[in-house]
Formats: C-alpha cells, structure tokens, sequence
C-alpha cells in the first residue's frame, strides 16, 4: 500500500490528494463527488454502509445510490449535516449522519465530501431505553396493584377469620363485600392501561367516602387509642368521580396517618366549602368558583423537610417495610379527578394532606 492505492476501489488515494489517515483510519465512511455528479472515491466504512464493495460504486452516477443518501447528495449545500435514512433489499434498513464538507484542500480540486457516521447503534440503544422504560413502567404498575388489592384485602381476610370461628360480623360482612369491589376496580383500573376505556363516574358525596373508608381503618384507631375528629362543615360537599377510586385513596391517607401516630394521638378529617361567602353576582362575572377542601390530619411523627418534596415519588419511603407507592397511587388518583394534593408537615408535630376538588355542576 506504499503507492496509496485503496485496496477496494482500485482509485489511488494520493491521486486525489489524501493521506492514510483518511483512507485507513477513519471510522466513519468518506465519500468523495465530482463536478460531474459522479462518485469519485469512497473509503472501506462507505462502502459498507452501501451494501457493495467500493469498486463496484467507483464512477457512478449519483442517481445509482439509495433514494434518502442520493437526495441528500444532490441538494446538498457546501457545507451541512443531516440524518437520513435509506433501506438497500436484502440489507435492511440505514440510519446515518451525513456531513458535508464541500472541498478538501488538501485533495483534488473541483471534488464534493461527504462523512458518513452511522446512527444505527445509537438508534439501537434508543429503543433498548423506551423498552427498558415501559418494563419499569410495567413493575411500578404491578407493584401499585398488589399493594393496594394487599390493604383491600385485609377486610376479607378479617372477616372469613370472623367467620371461621362462628363470631358473626354482618357489618364487616358488607365492609368485605365492598373491598371485594375495590379489588375488582383496582384491576379495571390496570387493565385500563391496554385500551379499555375509563371507569364509569358519576357525583359522590366526599364524607360518605369518608366514612366508608373510616369503616376499615375502625380497628387500628381502637388498638391506638387514636381520637377521631371529624369537622364536615359544608352540606353540599359533592364531587364528580368513581367512589371505589376515591376511597382507595383516602384508605392510603388514613392509614399513613394512623402508622404515623404510636399511642394517642388525634386525626382529623375535615371537609370545608372554600370562599362559601363569594357573592353571586361576583361568580357570574368570572370570579373563582368556590373549590372543596378535604383535609386529612394527624398528630404523628411529622415529615423530614428534606423528605417533603418526595413524598408522592413512586418507590420512595421511611418505612422500614413500606413499598413507596401508597402516595404516588393516591396522587394519581386525585390527579384524574381534576383534585390538587398538598402536603405540609413538621417534624414530631403531625402532617396535614390537602386536596382540593372542583365541585360538582349544580343540578
């Protein structure tokens, strides 16, 4: 190789005025035209990307190459880059980079260049991450189900338990029965994600939601002597949205306060009409309807101020056995009701939930 020839094209390299580095070395293709739109000298890398031996591209014309290259080549001003993609029958498809550095001059007047850096192995990691991403994906919804058929569960487990031992418990029976439905929403809720439409929404009233999930937390505020306060100062506390849902998400609420507290202590739930004074007359000339507010209370060990802004993040937990998804799947759950969730906390002085709902349209 002494005399510069390029072993694949029979072209010599130092005729057109290039070293070794550029015929051996570079790992990207290199691509040279003439005037006459013709090729007029490729490298080994080039060739490849062409699907034949350089030799065999030598002296032809432009028309001759892949549609998306040939374009590309053709209209080609001085000096740009561009991504273009071709397919060659029998070689699958190409995805590069093409550069074009209008002329070399170290190498022979009148000729175009060209650098070809091939994108397919980046393309190729691309679609390993978004699969990679929907597998994640997949795991955060598996474990969001199982946790939350695992709190629904624990009704019917008490209450079979109850049963087995010839206790009767008619009011933990219908308890039971409605955990059982949640169960089935909770898994219409995961198959929603392969296409079937939303879940059926009319107006529930929030503090009968309240109380049912209240229902199944009855036993662990016995166990910790917890007080319940319960401040529902508004009458008209109607929302749009599926009360299974809704009520999965405050059972989380509930149950992260009463963890929270070790003997004593108080929750509160609160219920308030915001603005409830805002004259009518002000809401027809585009004032802010009034919103409802739910607030879950309690007297417990509080929130880390650093912990605070992640405190909804899927996985993220203090607890020695939490998963980390109770407050990511509650939020969630708000979040499709149109309802904002706040939280605010001291350290060993309590933590306050927030969620505002748009109220329901007057009928």
């Amino acid at each position: 190789m002494a005399d510069g020839m390029n072993e694949d094209s029979g072209v010599s390299a130092t005729s057109l005025g290039l070293s070794e580095v550029f015929r051996d070395c570079l790992p990207c293709g290199l691509l040279a035209v003439s005037p006459e739109g013709r090729i007029a000298w490729l490298n080994a890398a080039a060739a490849r990307l062409l699907g034949a031996p350089a030799e065999a591209w030598t002296d032809r014309p432009l028309a001759d190459l892949p549609a998306g290259l040939r374009d590309f080549l053709l209209r080609a001003p001085v000096t740009t880059e561009e991504e273009v993609r071709w397919e060659i029958p029998g070689r699958g498809r190409f995805l590069c980079q093409l550069c074009s550095l209008g002329e070399i001059p170290a190498a022979q007047p009148g000729l175009r260049w060209f650098t070809l850096h091939d994108l397919r192995p980046m393309d190729q990691v691309e679609r390993e991450l978004v699969r990679m991403d929907r597998l994640a994906n997949i795991g955060t919804l598996a474990a969001s189900v199982a946790h939350e058929i695992k709190n629904a569960l624990v009704a019917v487990k008490t209450y079979v338990e109850l049963a087995q031992s010839g206790e009767p418990a008619p009011e933990l029976g219908q308890v039971a029965l409605r955990e059982l439905k949640r169960i089935e929403t909770i898994v219409l809720q995961m198959l929603r994600f392969t296409g079937l439409p939303r879940q059926q929404t009319g107006q529930v009233r929030l503090r009968e939601i309240l109380e049912h999930a209240l229902r199944l937390v009855q036993e662990p505020l016995r166990l910790k002597s917890i007080r319940l306060e319960r401040r529902y100062q508004t009458e008209d506390d109607r929302v749009i949205g599926n009360e299974y849902q809704l009520e999965q998400a405050f059972v989380n609420l509930l149950i992260n306060a009463i963890e929270s507290m070790t003997s004593g202590g108080t929750l509160t739930l609160e219920v308030v009409r915001e603005n409830p004074d805002e004259p009518a007359e002000a809401l027809r000339e585009g004032g802010r309807p009034p919103r409802l507010r739910v607030t879950v209370a309690d007297t417990g060990s509080g929130i880390a101020p650093e912990d605070l802004p992640r405190v909804f993040e899927p996985f993220f937990t203090t607890k020695r056995d939490g998963t980390g998804l109770g407050l990511a799947i509650t939020r969630r759950i708000f979040e499709e009701h149109q309802a904002a969730i706040s939280v605010e906390s001291r350290l060993h002085h309590g933590t306050a939930f927030h969620i505002l709902f748009p109220p329901a349209a007057q009928t």
